[in-house]
């Protein structure tokens, strides 16, 4: 489809301009744009997006006030630049490949069509569709009256020069959307890291609340101020309950925090991560060294591979505790959530063995967190399988859930010693995890017990 542009024609005219403020061609200039046929995954990517306005208005010699940003991940992203001389503003739909944009200036110093320019490279946009309207004529207006609005309006302050501010106002949102719930971080606007593995887009941003976080594929992983629950909750109540761990394998874990905890446990003779994504280990040594110093460890064997492949060509009865810390069931995470790949955990697990992995959220993603559990009661029987919480403020729901598989006589509750949990929690200074915390994790609302009650029913119990 071809380009039309229906911009309108600049008109001409011979009489001399007018030193009067307000006797101008139009107060202001407003340019509507359709671009169609964009490039998804810059439609999808709110840091980009904003990026690509501020440079526009830049680009139309615009000043620059205030600049907001929504992304609503997976569905688009909108943002608006507020500047001296009125705004620009974008909403895109990835997924018909079209953005909306709205260029509206004032004064003779702006001009919008740079804007356009800019904005239509950018997009990578196949085609489009701009029209240009002139916003109060002054034909149809009379003079301007600055009388009785509050303050005198002296007629040489209007003519003063505008000195542009050095810095102005940001307001980015992250928003992270899971099924029918998702959260909304403000972050800084800057892209720290940013790489397209063969996986997935792997970012680095900093947030106002929660420092800075890991977002794959514009989903939040984790944020400095937050990861300890998920990271202390996933290692430390398998191993502080296994009558005798010495062998542990991480599948997935990039950012290192789960690697981090295990560590932590001297005894133990092997430690394994295998991790398929090299792009996320590099973002977060770079970025995230409070997690990723586990990847200074002697001690850890990291492997860059499959953990599908890993756990298949693994011999029996090799590991007496296996994590799965992946991210959620979709994109390179979801073939960790099968039937094949849990039986292998299961046949790779020593007499005592123990299977902990992620099992999503009874609030924020219902019929996951009950599909989910309901494998596990197929593979590891009824009475092996029990279901611990974790809270935490940058997952969609906030409520989330682990899944502690048992292959033997391994117990969370009734393997737990008080004294020696509180000990190691106080030796290392841990910020989420201790004996009561471990106890009362496995404690839930009567809602939540309904749907584990649900999900043995239809597992077969």
């Amino acid at each position: 489809m071809e380009s039309v542009d229906t911009k309108p024609k600049q008109e001409t005219t011979t009489q001399e301009p007018s030193k009067e403020i307000h006797n101008q061609e139009s107060l202001g200039r407003h340019v509507l744009v359709e671009y169609l046929g964009c490039d998804k995954d810059k439609l999808l990517d709110g840091a980009f997006i904003e990026e690509t306005m501020l440079a526009a208005a830049k680009q139309a010699g615009a000043t620059i006030v205030n600049c907001t940003t929504h992304s609503f991940y997976p569905f688009g992203c909108t943002c608006v630049v507020v500047i001296q001389e009125s705004h620009l503003a974008i909403h895109t739909w990835p997924c018909y490949r079209f953005a909306a944009v709205d260029l509206y200036t004032c004064g003779g110093e702006v001009e919008p069509w740079n804007a356009f320019n800019y904005i239509s490279k950018q997009l990578s946009c196949a085609s489009y569709s701009a029209v240009e309207f002139k916003r109060g004529m002054p034909s149809l207006l009379p003079p301007p009256d600055y009388t009785d609005l509050g303050s005198p309006v002296k007629e040489e302050a209007l003519k003063e020069e505008i000195v542009p501010q050095s810095k102005y106002n940001r307001h980015a949102w992250l928003n992270d959307v899971s099924g029918r719930v998702g959260v909304s971080l403000r972050i800084t606007g800057e892209i720290l890291y940013r790489k397209h593995s063969p996986f997935q887009r792997v970012e680095i941003f900093q947030s106002k609340q929660f420092g800075k976080m890991l977002v794959n594929d514009g989903i939040i992983m984790v944020t400095e101020e937050t990861e300890h629950s998920y990271h202390e909750m996933i290692a430390h109540v398998p191993l502080l309950t296994h009558p005798n761990p010495k062998r542990v394998l991480i599948i997935g874990g990039g950012d290192g925090g789960s690697a981090r905890e295990v560590l932590r446990h001297e005894q133990l003779e092997k430690v394994a991560e295998v991790e398929i994504d090299a792009a996320v280990i590099e973002a977060c040594k770079l970025h995230l060294p409070s997690m990723a110093c586990a990847y200074d460890n002697p001690r850890l064997e990291l492997l860059i591979d499959d953990g599908i492949k890993y756990v298949r060509e693994a011999a029996d009865e090799s590991f007496d505790l296996i994590l799965v810390d992946s991210t959620d069931p979709i994109g390179p995470g979801a073939v960790l959530f099968t039937d094949e790949f849990y039986g292998h955990c299961y046949r790779v697990l020593t007499k005592d063995g123990i299977l902990v992995t992620q099992n999503e959220s009874p609030t924020g993603t219902t019929e996951k967190f009950a599909e989910i559990y309901g494998r596990y009661l197929k593979i590891f029987g009824k009475d092996k399988v029990f279901c611990s919480k974790y809270h935490t403020p940058t997952y969609p729901g906030d409520y989330w859930t682990f899944s502690y598989c048992s292959k033997g006589d391994s117990h969370p509750l009734k393997g737990l010693d008080k004294e020696k949990s509180d000990a190691f929690s106080a030796k290392h200074d841990l910020k989420y995890y201790d004996a009561e915390t471990h106890r009362t994790a496995f404690i839930h609302p009567r809602y939540v017990k309904k749907m584990m009650k649900e999900a043995e029913t239809a597992a077969g119990f």
